[in-house]
């Protein structure tokens, strides 16, 4: 999956003073290997792209921080949020939450509070997988809004389960005709 260009001129990257993590090979919101964040405790929450992953465990499993201080995805995308844990191990634990965007609506598809061992990314690895096969084949069948952007910190407040009415209107209307 892919995000579409971003039209505000923060979107070409987070500005040098925030706290963003550099990506690997040192540019901020480049690609990442997922696993190597996991070595890497987060000092506050960030929004991560899905870009690639391979079902199988220990393949490849990529993302782009999404930078900016209102982190914007757009339809089709599947996304990872991770925080530092607040639960009663939070000194050792990192929450993490994966996303998907579609039809302008952010849908949680599932949340973790780990153990932070570094081995978190292989264990929300499978779900990751099937959110972005999900996405991809349903974007074959409906519009997702991927030119419609959504931002991320202030859909995640009202973000309710479930896909939103537009794709499941349309989908009636497909199965009626």
């Amino acid at each position: 999956m892919t995000t579409a260009p971003d039209p505000a001129p923060a979107a070409a990257g987070a500005a040098p003073d925030t706290d963003v993590p550099p990506a690997a090979g040192g540019g901020v919101g480049g690609q990442v290997d997922v696993r190597s964040l996991a070595r890497q405790r987060p000092g506050e929450a960030m929004w991560l792209l899905v870009t690639e992953i391979d079902g199988l465990a220990g393949e490849v499993f990529t993302a782009s921080i999404v930078p900016g201080p209102q982190p914007r995805a757009f339809g089709g995308d599947v996304l990872l949020h991770l925080a530092p844990g607040t639960g009663p191990q939070a000194p050792a634990a990192i929450c993490v939450a994966a996303w998907t965007v579609a039809a302008g609506v952010l849908i949680p598809v599932a949340a973790w509070d780990l153990p932070d061992d570094g081995g978190w990314p292989e264990r929300i690895r499978a779900t990751v997988a099937f959110a972005m096969s999900t996405m991809t084949e349903l974007g074959e069948h409906v519009g997702l809004g991927e030119l419609d952007p959504v931002d991320l910190d202030a859909a995640a407040g009202t973000a309710v389960p479930g896909l939103p009415w537009p794709l499941t209107a349309n989908r009636q209307v497909a199965a009626a005709g």
